[in-house]
């Protein structure tokens, strides 16, 4: 569910390995790719078009289904799965940050949502069209079920690993992700210059990801976290810079908001990350409202 660059790479290599593979979409999205399949660009996997099914609405029952929209679409997204149709179901949401397990259980109570996260550089260029930008496709999963769904993803060619504790699963690649994707978009800059002219926030966001996680009863090594940060090439731009640059609907209150969220319910603060999320909620509000040209 959501072709995007997570999403479109998956099905695609899916669909290419053979696995019977449906991808849930917009109506124009749906026909596209009905019509002239997926386009894979990738330096890892080789360019190819692979052929999902394609529909705008889950119309049967199936085993596996991939949540991969951002969480700014996620509740209209839903509404395209009838319950009735993954009851029984391993439900595998990637998306950033980590409220959506528990809005996913509660709509979804008789299937298995399974904690989850992937690392990935992908992107659609266009509906159909999916660039992998990456050298590595690394999923981890956990739960009941988990190992069968790692052997068909590896099969694929998804390096994906079952690992215990789905809570880690979520707080490991979060605590990475909220400092650098918060900051550079905040700071427009890709995560080089971000890493060297605004690294005191950073880190400050990083200290107030660890202090919510461990009143949450999850251990986050801070210095895995900062050894990753510190490996990523210095162009990379993260999907929230992204998205501010190009006008798109921004994960800023799933990302950061969800923090700010969870430490108050933590009797925590959280000032850093709550700075930022504000003055970015607020520059989204003012290009809102920002009269368009032409």
């Amino acid at each position: 569910m959501g072709p995007g660059g997570v999403g479109g790479l998956l099905a695609g290599l899916l669909a290419r390995g053979g696995e019977r593979t449906r991808v849930l979409a917009t109506e124009g999205t749906a026909a596209r790719i009905a019509a002239s399949g997926l386009r894979i660009a990738s330096p890892v996997y080789g360019d190819f078009t692979a052929a999902p099914d394609a529909a705008p609405r889950l119309t049967g029952p199936t085993d596996v289904l991939f949540v991969t929209t951002k969480g700014t679409g996620l509740g209209h997204a839903l509404a395209r799965v009838p319950a009735e149709h993954v009851r029984g179901a391993l439900i595998v949401p990637l998306l950033n940050g980590f409220e959506h397990l528990d809005l996913l259980r509660e709509r979804f109570p008789a299937s298995r949502v399974l904690p989850a996260a992937i690392h990935v550089g992908a992107s659609r260029d266009e509906p159909g069209v999916i660039r992998h930008t990456s050298p590595y496709n690394r999923l981890e999963v956990a739960g009941e079920g988990a190992q069968a769904l790692a052997g068909a993803l590896e099969r694929a060619g998804v390096e994906a690993r079952v690992v215990e504790g789905g809570d880690r699963v979520l707080w490991d690649k979060y605590a990475f992700l909220l400092p650098t994707a918060l900051v550079c978009a905040h700071a427009l800059m890709p995560i080089g210059r971000a890493r060297e002219e605004r690294r005191a926030d950073m880190e400050a966001v990083l200290e107030e990801v660890v202090r919510v996680a461990a009143a949450r009863g999850v251990a986050v090594d801070a210095d895995t976290v900062r050894l990753t940060i510190a490996e990523r090439p210095a162009h990379t731009r993260p999907s929230l810079l992204f998205d501010r640059e190009t006008g798109r609907p921004m994960e800023t209150d799933a990302l950061g908001g969800a923090l700010v969220r969870a430490a108050r319910a933590a009797g925590l603060e959280a000032p850093v990350t709550e700075r930022l999320v504000s003055d970015l909620q607020a520059w989204e509000a003012e290009s809102a409202e920002r009269p368009r040209e032409g």
